[in-house]
């Protein structure tokens, strides 16, 4: 008798806390598409309220990379502020197919541009809104800065080199700050 007792005065308690709408869930899958990355597919791990991590692969129209990151979000509720850190490397690859596809094909190639990859840093500034425990959608604006890495560059030209950026070249690094956007939407589960 004690113990139906006991049983049923557990029962409101796990079923509060199973439908507690503070409660968060851990995991989750990211879907995004900005600048400098492209879009991209991460998993989310969420260890507090305040925290998101992610990792995945992105895809620039060319080649495949990979990317990291950190979200602080300082508010809770169904809308908060986001401060965003990622680190991304697309691998190298062919950029003259594009280049040729978005201009005139009838151009000989070039083979200076047969193995560029670039790597990147970005900060995002922005918002999130949705439900907290299920689905976010995310709008962030920021800073990324950009090495783009671009074999035998003597092979270009002068004139295409200074159109590049002489500032922070380096060989066959070219160093640049642009600014970026990024849109996305958090599916949570777990």
């Amino acid at each position: 008798m004690l113990a139906a007792s006991t049983a049923r005065a557990e029962a409101p308690e796990v079923q509060r806390r199973s439908q507690d709408p503070e409660r968060l869930a851990p995991f989750g899958l990211l879907l995004d598409a900005g600048i400098p990355g492209g879009p991209g597919l991460s998993a989310a791990f969420r260890p507090s309220r305040a925290v998101r991590l992610h990792i995945g692969a992105t895809h620039n129209g060319v080649r495949l990379g990979a990317r990291a990151g950190i979200t602080l979000l300082p508010k809770r509720g169904w809308y908060t502020p986001s401060v965003s850190f990622e680190l991304g490397h697309t691998l190298s690859g062919d950029a003259d197919k594009l280049a040729r596809r978005m201009a005139d094909s009838s151009q000989p190639p070039l083979h200076s541009m047969e193995r560029v990859g670039y790597s990147y840093a970005s900060t995002h500034l922005g918002f999130e809104f949705g439900a907290p425990g299920s689905l976010m959608i995310s709008l962030r604006v920021g800073v990324s800065w950009l090495q783009l890495e671009v074999p035998n560059v003597e092979a270009l030209g002068e004139p295409f080199i200074g159109r590049l950026g002489e500032v922070g070249a380096e060989g066959g690094r070219f160093l640049y700050r642009v600014p970026s956007a990024k849109l996305g939407l958090i599916l949570y589960f777990g």
